[in-house]
């Protein structure tokens, strides 16, 4: 019993370890995705502007 404490613990780790970066990812994508969305729609203005 005691001998598989260390695995625990250190599965635990590398999990929060997953999350911490999944995390991360998960914020750079949506940071693109607004940059993304937010670029399209100044370009429609743009686009709507020089046609009227």
């Amino acid at each position: 019993m005691h001998g598989l404490m260390p695995y625990r613990r250190f599965g635990r780790a590398r999990s929060l370890r997953r999350d911490r970066a999944e995390r991360t990812l998960g914020r750079y994508v949506a940071t693109e995705l607004w940059l993304g969305l937010g670029r399209y729609v100044t370009t429609e203005r743009d686009e709507r502007s020089v046609a009227t």
